[in-house]
């Protein structure tokens, strides 16, 4: 029986990976073995463990020891942990070997997961590869995933293009779309009132979903960037705002700090760690605008019909649509924002998009396609550059 082991470290990850997960189980002739690290085992994010508790999904190992971010909040701290990860991650697959590694996204810890498997000659299959992030760290860290993995499972078709560019065969690079879009489509979300009570804030007041996460190629202004952000919010006070606290990066700390202590001074904000994927889904079902810098501003927001405002750099690069508006990272151009997000012409144009990340299929896609290559025994791990002919 071949054996599959998935990985994930952080809230986004799992939410994203669980209805592969819950389809790759089905299939009798596979073992499948989900591990977990770094942010699900830490209070300070959350302690997200729970929620996979909550959804019965089985966990066949927590890598405890991996101190991602905990220790300090520089780009220092960062490295230091990255290469402590690669120890333990390297320690658990000695003495786990999968025929198939599942990693998604480009976080710096499933970075030292492909260290440690690549380097011990085990396939990956890496999802969510050949985007773009221009302000952030993870940019090169994706890439160099792309490289260490021998399938490559992308969420549209511009970055299948890229994973190609990169020097990988088109016959192992599959546009499948995205796990998260799957998730907006199929998962029974939460009715206002319910969530509004769960949440304890008022029903009849309107409220805005908030995410700001540290730029990690601009740590430098990180809390500058954060209070340019909270201005704007206060000059639209008429809202309520829910708070998911940053990920586990460098800089994340001086941010939840500040949302922390900035909480106390406000009536119309309610802070958490995480609200978990069924929660979070809702939030964004039913809020007037989604505002910060997260990824899922570029993929679940627009599913949702959710007018989204894209702040700074940290997701420069992405495929965007028409119901995303950019601005820089200044009180004046995030109210102006604000405001055209408000407008009736513009909730017209959110409810008109399409998303260019699939139909909510990709958990069977990518099933498919791992069921059809790991019984075969063909996987060689000796990947030839393919050289696309340029005219330049």
């Amino acid at each position: 029986m071949k054996k599959i082991s998935l990985v994930s470290g952080s809230r986004a990850e799992y939410g994203q990976l669980k209805p592969l997960l819950m389809r790759l189980q089905m299939e009798k002739d596979l073992e499948i073995n989900f591990v977990i690290t770094g942010a699900h085992l830490n209070r300070e994010f959350g302690n997200t463990q729970d929620e996979i508790n909550e959804d019965l999904i089985n966990i066949n190992a927590k890598i405890e020891r991996i101190p991602l971010n905990y220790y300090g909040d520089s780009e220092k701290d960062m490295a230091i942990s990255t290469g402590e990860a690669v120890t333990h991650f390297a320690e658990y697959l000695k003495l786990n070997r999968p025929d198939l590694l599942v990693l998604i996204g480009d976080r710096y810890e499933i970075f030292a997961f492909s260290v440690a498997a690549s380097l011990q000659v085990i396939p990956i299959a890496h999802i969510c590869g050949g985007s773009a992030t221009l302000g952030a760290v993870d940019e090169f860290l994706r890439h160099s995933i792309t490289k260490m993995s021998y399938l490559h499972f992308t969420t549209c078709e511009t970055y299948r293009k890229r994973v190609i560019q990169l020097g990988e065969s088109p016959n192992r690079v599959y546009n499948v779309g995205s796990l998260a879009i799957e998730n907006s489509l199929n998962i029974k979300l939460l009715s206002r009132e319910e969530l509004c009570e769960n949440l304890s804030i008022k029903k009849d007041v309107p409220y805005c979903v908030v995410t700001f996460h540290p730029v990690t190629l601009e740590l430098e202004s990180a809390e500058s960037q954060l209070f340019e952000l909270i201005q704007a919010m206060d000059a639209n006070a008429q809202y309520h705002y829910i708070i998911t606290l940053a990920n586990a990066d460098a800089g994340s700390k001086r941010i939840n700090d500040i949302w922390k202590k900035e909480w106390k001074k406000r009536y119309n904000w309610t802070v958490l760690p995480s609200l978990g994927v069924k929660r979070y889904l809702s939030a964004l079902k039913y809020c007037e605008m989604m505002i910060g810098n997260s990824s899922s501003g570029t993929t679940e927001g627009p599913a949702m019909c959710v007018p989204i405002i894209n702040i700074g750099n940290r997701q420069k690069g992405r495929v965007m649509t028409d119901s995303i508006l950019s601005c820089e990272t200044i009180t004046s151009d995030i109210i102006a924002t604000m405001n055209t997000a408000k407008s009736n012409k513009f909730k017209k144009i959110v409810q008109e998009v399409k998303s260019p990340f699939g139909e909510g299929n990709t958990s069977e896609k990518i099933t498919e396609i791992i069921t059809s290559i790991i019984h075969t025994d063909k996987i060689d791990l000796k990947k030839k550059f393919y050289d696309i002919q340029y005219d330049l």
